[in-house]
């Protein structure tokens, strides 16, 4: 799969795709945890839990009664911290205004919460890149189940066959496959490159500037 392959759009992952906000992350849930009186969790342990929407991950750490509190203190304290502790990876910015400039639709489909997700490229000053930003909280099901996928298929207003996704781990691949898609995967956040290839992307990245090769 070489060269423009009809590609009309390109669906991304966020954390660990196109940004890193783990140091955010690691402080929101390090606040959690010390006000919910229990010792927090190490930076690489915080990286690897993260992924499936903080909902399900804080069901699993700390137990369904304590998934409210979880939550509302893990929004108060990121909402403090993510703008001075998250950046862009390398290529992002150079891939994304190519894309742009070669009319190709762009949107992110994250399970992260969809309001920070879109406060981020605010901050960041580069919303216009995107049709749409669609994360946790803005349809029914997180990935790996593809509602995200067809949602924004629909904002972009192109064709599944004609879209592409990329992602940096295990559940992007699934979520990818789920909706029919071809899935470019990059090893850029927290999953092994040999774990990235046992889940079959249609192909895997070196870095995120190679997409341009294909697009």
């Amino acid at each position: 799969m070489k060269g423009n392959q009809n590609v009309n759009g390109v669906i991304f992952d966020l954390d660990g795709t196109l940004i890193d906000s783990y140091r955010a992350i690691y402080l929101a849930f390090k606040d959690v945890y010390e006000n919910l009186g229990l010792p927090p969790l190490l930076y690489e342990v915080t990286r690897k839990v993260v992924g499936r929407g903080l909902n399900q991950t804080f069901q699993e750490l700390l137990g369904e009664n304590q998934v409210p509190r979880a939550l509302t203190l893990f929004r108060k304290k990121y909402k403090e911290v993510f703008r001075t502790h998250t950046h862009l990876l390398p290529d992002v910015r150079e891939v994304l205004e190519t894309l742009h400039g070669r009319d190709v639709q762009m949107a992110v489909a994250t399970n992260k919460f969809g309001c920070f997700s879109r406060a981020i490229f605010k901050h960041l000053g580069m919303e216009k890149y995107f049709a749409v930003i669609v994360g946790d909280g803005d349809v029914s099901e997180n990935k790996p189940n593809p509602e995200m996928i067809y949602y924004a298929l629909g904002k972009m207003g192109v064709e599944k066959d004609d879209t592409v996704f990329v992602g940096d781990s295990v559940i992007d691949i699934q979520t990818a496959k789920n909706a029919g898609l071809r899935v470019f995967a990059v090893p850029t956040g927290n999953t092994a490159r040999e774990d990235l290839e046992k889940a079959l992307p249609t192909v895997i990245l070196d870095r995120l500037l190679d997409l341009l090769t294909y697009i």
